[in-house]
């Protein structure tokens, strides 16, 4: 087990380039490699500069198969708001990926069947290999919330009310939904690579618990700190709690 590596970034755009590196690095040493998605405003810049290397050519969609960290119940793929067509808005050429089968969603029914097939059906496909990640406020990763074992699987979980209020406005008019699948902390763990990024001064209090607090459930991401292949990203703002000399500049 290693400490995280840390890097901190003058602003959220820089991480964009490096975050397409790593998709690169992770193409150019696997066949085949199963990369897997995160949503919301941390990963937009990156999925839409993702869609455009597609689009030109300059990196293949059959080069990779992908999926994504979780979904909310009831939220089919062409429905808005949800996980998986927020990243086909983002990064059309995964809606292909989709339609040819090499874009694997996180079921939307939650079923414990349909749950225990995905979960298989990654392994059939080598395991994630690079694994993006965001923070929530409260320490979650993915939608696992404060107290969520980390020994758990793909499961369905109640949505913490901060997590729901930060998502109020891609639902807006409606009401945020209270349940999503999630990949459990032992799934995200199992991936060969993870990479965090964190922006905004809204995320500094759960990086400082992430990196510098206690390994405990309270905060879940915590737990990276047992992986021994994590690059935390970070702009300035979501670093500020850091002590002097947790990252590198």
């Amino acid at each position: 087990m290693s400490a995280p590596q840390v890097h901190i970034l003058p602003a959220a755009a820089d991480a964009v380039p490096l975050l397409l590196d790593e998709i690169r690095r992770t193409i150019a040493g696997t066949r085949l490699p199963l990369l897997g998605f995160a949503t919301g405003g941390t990963y937009t810049a990156m999925l839409v500069a993702l869609g455009a290397e597609l689009a030109a050519g300059r990196l293949d969609p059959k080069a990779f198969v992908a999926t994504h960290l979780d979904e909310y119940l009831g939220f089919a793929p062409d429905r808005r708001g949800g996980m998986v067509h927020e990243l086909c808005e983002a990064c059309p050429p995964l809606r292909d990926m989709l339609s040819r089968g090499t874009f694997l969603p996180v079921p939307h029914d939650g079923s414990d069947d349909g749950l225990r097939a995905h979960a298989a059906r990654l392994q059939r496909a080598g395991g994630v290999q690079l694994q993006f990640l965001g923070i929530g406020r409260n320490g979650h990763l993915a939608f696992n919330e404060p107290g969520t074992p980390f020994e758990s699987g793909f499961h369905v979980t109640r949505l913490a009310e901060t997590t729901r209020e930060d998502a109020r406005r891609r639902f807006a008019p409606e009401e945020p939904p209270h349940e999503a699948a999630t990949s459990g902390i032992d799934t995200i763990l199992q991936a060969r690579r993870l990479v965090l990024c964190a922006f905004g001064a809204n995320k500094a209090a759960a990086v400082r618990a992430m990196l510098q607090g206690p390994e405990t459930t309270t905060c879940p991401a915590s737990v990276l700190r047992r992986h021994a292949e994590v690059l935390v990203l970070l702009d300035r703002a979501a670093a500020a709690g850091l002590e002097a000399g947790a990252a590198a500049p």
